[in-house]
């Protein structure tokens, strides 16, 4: 059985310490040297590839390297078992000690909060984080946008 790729139903409304479990199977597409204007393509197309591998859990996409210039990009789903569907990876979610939070409402707002999660990060001491990653919880085609929720996650 898989494990869900959200980790409660409530949302994170403050920041909180988790460790994240290691047995999160996942399908993945990869792309490098990504700018923030590429990314809704990427998203649109990733995405509908992705979701014909039986998702069992909601998407999300992993960023690493500085995503205000050129950053690396891997999108994905969990699922119960390994596909073999060309230009899809089978792997696991990243594990191990992370700061979690919430976000609720439209995309467009949720620079604001990732700025609130860092700012916690660095007041704990935190140092570079080895990714950030957002979880899509809900689907944007049939979810109001105020509505969305978007877990935020800190790698340490």
């Amino acid at each position: 059985m898989s494990i869900p790729l959200f980790f409660r139903d409530e949302s994170f409304l403050q920041p909180m310490e988790v460790t994240l479990p290691d047995d999160i199977r996942v399908v993945t597409q990869s792309f490098y040297d990504v700018r923030m204007e590429d990314i809704r393509d990427i998203f649109d197309e990733s995405f509908q590839v992705l979701a014909g591998c039986r998702p069992v859990g909601p998407g999300y996409g992993l960023y690493e390297g500085d995503p205000h210039d050129v950053f690396d990009l891997t999108l994905g789903f969990p699922v119960d078992a390994p596909v073999d569907v060309e230009g899809v990876d089978n792997g696991v979610f990243p594990s191990g000690k992370a700061l979690i939070m919430s976000h609720i409402g439209a995309y467009e707002g949720i620079s604001s909060a990732w700025e609130s999660l860092f700012e916690v990060h660095r007041v704990n001491g935190g140092g570079d984080p080895r990714g950030v990653i957002e979880i899509y919880v809900n689907d944007p085609s049939v979810t109001e946008p105020e509505d969305l929720r978007t877990d935020l996650i800190i790698l340490y």
